[in-house]
């Protein structure tokens, strides 16, 4: 049976960069996807993220080829999609990095996120990954109506419903992360 393996993070922690790499590390029994291509409108917010992350469920669930999920994806998030019941297990991997790093990684693209609000971001990420009780209304508060949250809303640890990584990628290249990435996925 093929296994949906999921690779977060928030901006600059390295997901976009590896995807190539990844793609041509993992080779042809392999799929991988970029969350975004799914098509992001101009104004994304937590709602769009939510029922995007759904529908990449709905297009992933089916698939025969194990199957690699790179983007902003939350656990919670994944566990209360309407598909989710369909996941034996989740199997997710938070990429993460030093705020200086972060930093300096966005300005050097010049893009979206170097910001306070990006590092508050990816600490809430890096908390929530290792304690679901952690702030749970930063995804809940104005979600989409069709999650469910009774599934991991009185979890003390993630262990029954999700095999969890975290990668900090502050002192890898892509080269290494990308091996420590594909590490992870073989001992699945």
């Amino acid at each position: 049976m093929s296994k949906i393996y999921f690779i977060s993070g928030a901006s600059g922690s390295g997901k976009t960069t590896i995807i190539p790499v990844l793609k041509r590390s993992l080779g042809d029994n392999w799929l991988v996807h970029d969350f975004d291509d799914i098509g992001v409108p101009q104004n994304a917010d937590k709602k769009w993220r939510q029922e995007s992350t759904e529908k990449w469920l709905q297009k992933l669930l089916p698939t025969e080829k194990n199957t690699c999920l790179l983007g902003q994806i939350v656990l919670g998030e994944i566990l209360a999609c309407p598909s989710a019941k369909k996941l034996d297990i989740i199997n997710f991997c938070l990429l993460d990095v030093s705020d200086v790093e972060r930093i300096k990684r966005l300005q050097k693209r010049n893009t979206y996120g170097a910001d306070q609000n990006m590092l508050n971001w990816s600490s809430w990420l890096r908390m929530h990954s290792q304690y679901p009780q952690w702030e749970q209304h930063v995804i809940k508060q104005n979600s989409w109506e069709k999650l469910d949250f009774d599934h991991w809303d009185k979890l003390s640890n993630w262990k029954s419903k999700a095999n969890i990584a975290l990668l900090d990628t502050t002192d890898f290249n892509i080269e290494q992360t990308t091996n420590k990435i594909t590490a992870w996925l073989r001992t699945l």
